[in-house]
């Protein structure tokens, strides 16, 4: 079984020092920064509620830990990857800014803790890391969302999202990049 290593470990300075040169998101109540070992936690837990399914079945343990390592890898393979979003210094969820295997484009995915839903902290944190997209030049981002996710869906177009297509039983929402929302964004 893979699973996280315990801290601190003899890397640990490394890694925050190398942490600290990501981009960090400041919003009103949250601050977006990278993910840290300890997040993993929190991770495993959003991601072993029922909601979370993987192609139809619950992950495991080892499933969630590889997605998390992804999600962080990113940054170091991509230049993109998954914010922790904290709330008075504490992780309360994540906002994925990036790519997975197979991705054409930047795609904008959020997870708050069900304790910390229905306050804005997805809306807010959403927005910040879509604002961060735009600002560094994406070509195009966009959000699936499961048809049967109401919430989710209402969220992205408050966002500006538009519905441009479905993939693989996703719909597909795709966000202006231009200031006015204009058509020629979506070129």
């Amino acid at each position: 079984m893979v699973s996280p290593v315990t801290l601190p470990c003899p890397g640990a300075d490394i890694a925050a020092a190398a942490r600290a040169t990501l981009p960090v998101l400041a919003t009103a109540r949250l601050m977006l920064r990278a993910p840290e070992v300890a997040d993993f936690e929190l991770f495993e837990r959003l991601f072993s509620l029922p909601s979370a399914k993987f192609m139809g079945e619950a992950p495991d343990s080892e499933t969630i830990w590889a997605q998390f390592t992804n999600y962080v890898a990113g940054w170091v393979l991509r230049g993109d990857g998954m914010f922790t979003v904290c709330h008075h210094g504490a992780p309360v969820g994540f906002v994925f800014a990036g790519v997975e295997p197979g991705d054409q484009a930047i795609e904008l995915r959020f997870f708050i803790a069900p304790e910390h839903q229905r306050k804005g902290f997805a809306f807010e944190a959403a927005e910040a890391a879509l604002a961060h997209l735009k600002a560094i030049g994406a070509a195009e981002i966009v959000s699936y969302v499961s048809p049967a996710n109401t919430a989710s869906q209402a969220l992205v177009t408050k966002l500006g999202g538009v519905q441009s297509g479905e993939l693989d039983g996703a719909l597909v929402f795709s966000y202006p990049l231009d200031d006015d929302g204009g058509p020629e964004a979506y070129a």
